[in-house]
């Protein structure tokens, strides 16, 4: 059985109205012939706070500055719709009857890693598949359906939409704390985001 994971709800119900089969909604997902289909809303991970790196970054400290950080840890967001919906991705994932999961992102770099970044967190040991849909159309779709390619082919455009977002918090974070603690320092008492 394959599932298929969709970055939005429209487009899993899109995909699963250009498959066959029976269909059958349940809770965070929908059942078309031997197809799962689900959906995230949009990012449900994010990176995580630079405290569960180092329990030392919880306090502001130049001295701390930059942050080293080896491998990117991903976080559920809070939001308990997000969360939930997070969960019945997972045990999706890990159902027995699932032998490949197919890779619905949009097809641009946040659509990639978007996703990926969710199995990376269920930690899916199972075959990725692909598919690259432009049109929510249900003849579009089709067409994409039957153009299902390996997720490994896509690798580059994950690495690039990672290194994007990780370089993005990594400035981010270490220039709103320099800046945020130097103003502080002087007697300002808000954050200074960067």
């Amino acid at each position: 059985m394959k599932l298929f994971i969709a970055e939005k709800p429209e487009l899993a119900r899109a995909i699963a109205g250009g498959l066959s089969g029976n269909y059958r909604s349940d809770d965070g997902y929908i059942e078309k012939g031997d197809n799962l289909v689900t959906w995230a809303f949009g990012h449900i991970l994010a990176p995580a706070e630079p405290q569960a790196y180092n329990p030392n970054y919880e306090k502001w400290d130049l001295a701390d500055l930059p942050f080293q950080i080896g491998e990117f840890k991903y976080v559920p967001i809070k939001s308990s719709v997000k969360a939930k919906q997070l969960k019945i991705i997972c045990d999706l994932i890990r159902r027995n009857d699932v032998d490949e999961i197919v890779h619905c992102g949009d097809p641009d770099d946040e659509g990639q890693i978007l996703i990926d970044e969710i199995l990376a967190y269920a930690k899916n040991y199972k075959p990725v598949s692909r598919v690259l849909i432009n049109d929510n159309t249900e003849k579009s779709v089709k067409t994409a359906l039957g153009k299902i390619e390996p997720n490994s082919k896509f690798k580059g455009l994950s690495e690039r939409g990672f290194a994007r977002s990780q370089a993005d918090w990594i400035v981010g974070l270490n220039l709103t704390r320099a800046f945020t603690t130097y103003a502080r320092s002087t007697g300002y008492n808000e954050v200074l985001s960067l």
